[in-house]
């Protein structure tokens, strides 16, 4: 499951340490402009909610993780 109908999902920065995205579903799957940074580092996770991995997200993703970080 996911946060808000899926519309949100955490990524997995390190140890206890998430980044918040928000997800649109009508953009194809490994498009950067499917992910929306928000800005938000979450130190806990919560039991319903769906990690991604930073290597499944597509690069320019990932770097403006790495900027928030």
């Amino acid at each position: 499951m996911a946060l808000k109908h899926e519309k949100y999902v955490y990524v997995e920065l390190g140890k206890s340490r998430y980044a918040k995205l928000r997800v649109l579903k009508n953009r194809d799957e490994n498009s950067p402009e499917r992910y929306i940074v928000l800005n938000k580092l979450v130190p806990k996770k919560s039991r319903h909610v769906k990690v991604l991995k930073t290597d499944d997200l597509p690069l320019e993703v990932r770097e403006k993780l790495k900027a928030i970080s």
